[in-house]
């Protein structure tokens, strides 16, 4: 027996078919479209770009490490700035941004200040000891560099390279770090303690 044409007819109609269906469904991606778009124009991408402080030329040799080591900033702060990763190709001619640099000032301290910071970290009867041999390797200023390599610190004049293995364990995780005068007397301190005696002065 056959269906009649009419039956027949809404059978074979597919949901793509069916008028109302379409215009629903035409109406639902226009409405995520809008939706989209409204959501891009409330929240636009602020760009890293606009933090850059400095424009570098790259040079020929150079690499992302490089670079962020000649300019005295972190690798991690380049590579953000520039939305870039250590694979990143980077060629001759092309500028990279840079952060702005911190900061390097150090407090000053005057002779006395720096003798009363001696006496609070030293036992009492090795201080004097101690404050002489930092009147002579810096005259009592806490911001010497040795000269000519830059291998000594501070009031004691501290080979960092030397005693890094376990300066972390005082907090002093940089060399520069041993310009502040307190770090440095305590770093000296402990290596008085390390060599049982005055004999990396001597």
């Amino acid at each position: 027996m056959g269906r009649p044409a009419k039956a027949l007819s809404g059978f074979n109609r597919t949901v793509g078919s069916n008028p109302t269906l379409s215009a629903m469904r035409v109406r639902s991606l226009g409405l995520l479209f809008a939706l989209v778009a409204m959501c891009l124009v409330a929240s636009p991408v602020v760009s890293a770009r606009a933090e850059c402080a400095v424009n570098y030329t790259v040079r020929r040799g150079d690499s992302w490490w490089s670079i962020a080591k000649s300019e005295g900033t972190s690798l991690k702060s380049v590579l953000t700035l520039n939305r870039a990763k250590t694979s990143t190709l980077i060629r001759p001619g092309e500028t990279v941004c840079l952060p702005r640099k911190e900061s390097a000032t150090m407090p000053k301290y005057t002779q006395r200040e720096v003798v009363e910071i001696i006496r609070e970290i030293w036992p009492d009867e090795l201080e004097n000891h101690a404050i002489a041999i930092a009147r002579r390797e810096s005259k009592l200023q806490p911001s010497v560099i040795g000269i000519p390599n830059k291998c000594c610190y501070g009031l004691f004049q501290i080979y960092y390279r030397w005693h890094q293995h376990w300066l972390p364990k005082i907090g002093i995780v940089r060399a520069r770090q041993l310009l502040d005068p307190r770090l440095n007397a305590l770093a000296a301190y402990q290596i008085y303690l390390r060599n049982n005696g005055w004999g990396p002065w001597e």
